[in-house]
């Protein structure tokens, strides 16, 4: 395990295993993590990666940016309940995806409000920015990609049902298009339900 850690740590912090090792510290952080998740009954999956794995994965994402400088994905994590495991990993997944819609709240609010400036003029009334970004948002998490597992663990509860527990990456970058998409749906959507009375 631990030469497995060594390995990991080196190819993180983009060093080779000849040249360096990672520091004592940043294996001891790794394993009291791995303890951790163990202690609260957290299990990984077959088929999924290690919990080792998982942990050096998130740290790495956490750690890309783009060319600005700015953080290059944003994180979304949910867990679930449910009587089996794929119920709950179902569950968790569409908890993922929503909490993603938030994340990108702002975003969706500036498109929206630079799109009824443009249409404002010709409608007689106010539209709700806050119902077309409650819909903006609901359309967002049913069409976001899936993004990159982060974080796949599962446990057993006392009350026998399983609960999941799930992080995924969105690049930013990437789903910028959708976001834009989403809105202007949801706004033409509610425009026309206001102009026809629907």
């Amino acid at each position: 395990m631990k030469k497995f850690l060594v390995m990991m740590l080196a190819l993180m912090v983009g060093i080779t295993a000849v040249d360096a090792q990672p520091t004592k510290k940043q294996i001891k952080a790794i394993k009291g993590e791995i303890a951790q998740w163990q202690s609260e009954g957290w299990k990984i999956a077959p088929g999924n990666l290690s919990m080792a794995e998982q942990i050096l994965m998130q740290k790495e994402y956490m750690k890309r940016t783009d060319e600005a400088g700015e953080p290059l994905y944003t994180f979304s994590e949910s867990s679930a309940v449910g009587q089996t495991y794929k119920a709950a990993q179902f569950a968790a997944m569409r908890g993922v995806k929503i909490a993603a819609s938030d994340e990108f709240e702002s975003e969706i609010t500036s498109i929206i409000e630079q799109d009824l400036a443009n249409k404002q003029q010709a409608l007689d009334r106010a539209v709700s920015v806050d119902k077309v970004l409650s819909r903006t948002k609901e359309v967002l998490s049913n069409r976001l990609p899936r993004g990159i597992k982060i974080i796949s663990v599962y446990r057993e509860l006392k009350t026998k049902n399983i609960e999941v527990r799930l992080m995924y990456a969105y690049n930013y970058n990437q789903v910028k298009s959708q976001i834009a998409d989403a809105a202007q749906d949801a706004l033409a959507k509610e425009i026309d339900e206001m102009v026809n009375g629907k």
